[in-house]
């Protein structure tokens, strides 16, 4: 994937944390919600949630995200 080229992810929330003491690379961003999140083809990823609480499991989430960065999921806005 080309470093301009971006990529939308949808899943579900299959799993979540609070991480209140991370390491040096992300001290300044504690406490965080970090999700595990199902794709639509059973796939599992790792991203950051752009609340600052969980939200519950099952709830469906959306990112964009760009080569070499971690996806920051977002509740999916229902039409």
């Amino acid at each position: 994937m080309s470093a301009s080229l971006q990529e939308t992810l949808k899943g579900t929330v299959h799993s979540h944390t609070i991480i209140r003491v991370p390491d040096k690379a992300h001290a300044a961003m504690a406490p965080f919600v970090l999700l595990l999140v199902e794709l639509a083809g059973g796939k599992r990823v790792l991203g950051h949630f752009a609340g600052s609480d969980a939200p519950v499991i099952g709830a469906r989430v959306t990112a964009t995200v760009s080569q070499q960065e971690t996806p920051i999921f977002a509740i999916e806005e229902t039409p």
